[in-house]
């Protein structure tokens, strides 16, 4: 008999970004088995980053840049009580994920 893993997988959270003209999804998910997190473009893993728990502080936000086009974007990663959440910026500014 075939076990089913009852493990949630989390959502990734994504954003559908421009970059000269050209529409890109950027797709940031945490892995906590592996305590890495993975940030895609197109499909693509670009970078990965630390996301243990306690690697973060609760008061100190991390950021991962990452290229796409010759534009630099960063993943700001904010530990919670429940896990992280993620913003994605583009010359500082929060730009809004997809719904």
């Amino acid at each position: 008999m075939v076990e089913r893993s009852t493990r949630k997988v989390a959502k990734p959270k994504t954003w559908t970004v421009k970059v000269n003209d050209k529409t890109h999804k950027v797709e940031v998910r945490r892995k906590p088995w592996l305590a890495i997190g993975e940030v895609k473009v197109d499909g693509n893993v670009v970078t990965y980053f630390a996301a243990k728990a306690m690697s973060i502080t609760i008061f100190n936000y991390r950021q991962q840049p990452f290229e796409i086009d010759g534009e630099w974007f960063s993943v700001v990663i904010k530990p919670n009580f429940l896990g992280y959440n993620f913003d994605l910026t583009l010359n500082g500014e929060v730009l809004p994920p997809d719904v």
